[in-house]
């Protein structure tokens, strides 16, 4: 059980990276939100974050986690339409 406790905090713990990283690059001018990074580092930090948050069973921050990882799809939709 430790193993799986473990694997879970290094899934959530890239994600806070991820997106901590997605809005400072956008913030510091490094990445733009219109390009194709951003997005996807939203979509890795919306599913790493629903993951942890999935298995400690805080449902409002997974509900959370849904309507980020939509919006970053349906960001990255747009490169592709």
């Amino acid at each position: 059980m430790k193993k799986h406790s473990t694997l879970i905090q290094i899934i959530g713990w890239s994600g806070t990276v991820s997106l901590i990283g997605a809005y400072a690059l956008n913030s510091f001018g490094v990445i733009s939100s219109q390009g194709l990074l951003y997005p996807l580092l939203n979509i890795f930090a919306a599913v790493s974050l629903g993951i942890r948050v999935w298995a400690d069973r805080n449902y409002s921050n997974f509900i959370l986690e849904v309507f980020w990882g939509v919006i970053a799809v349906v960001a990255l939709l747009s490169f592709v339409f």
